[in-house]
């Protein structure tokens, strides 16, 4: 089960939740950011209740909403309009990250 529930993405990115037709685009995206932040955690070798468990951290989700709202907005691979490093996205996982020595 993901962390995310389309609603909840829908409400972040302010789309009206009758408003269907991009639901499978955003369950594609909830998957990639789902995947990436498995990833920059370190999680993959972890069971399935461990990885439910990061990913359900306000602030993990909270970071996977930020990476959704990225790739929902910015669908092409070239971007014309300025767009910034996403810092809190870094900031929000940076304490759950497994650093090794």
């Amino acid at each position: 089960m993901s962390a995310l529930t389309i609603p909840e993405i829908k409400a972040h990115l302010n789309i009206p939740c009758d408003y269907t037709c991009d639901d499978e685009l955003l369950a594609s995206e909830r998957e990639s950011a789902e995947a990436y932040v498995t990833t920059f955690l370190d999680l993959e070798d972890e069971d399935e209740a461990t990885i439910t468990a990061a990913l359900s951290r306000k602030q993990v989700k909270h970071a996977m909403l930020m990476m959704i709202a990225t790739l929902y907005n910015n669908r092409e691979s070239e971007v014309y309009a300025g767009t910034q490093e996403m810092k809190a996205f870094d900031r929000l996982l940076y304490q759950y990250k497994k650093w090794s020595i």
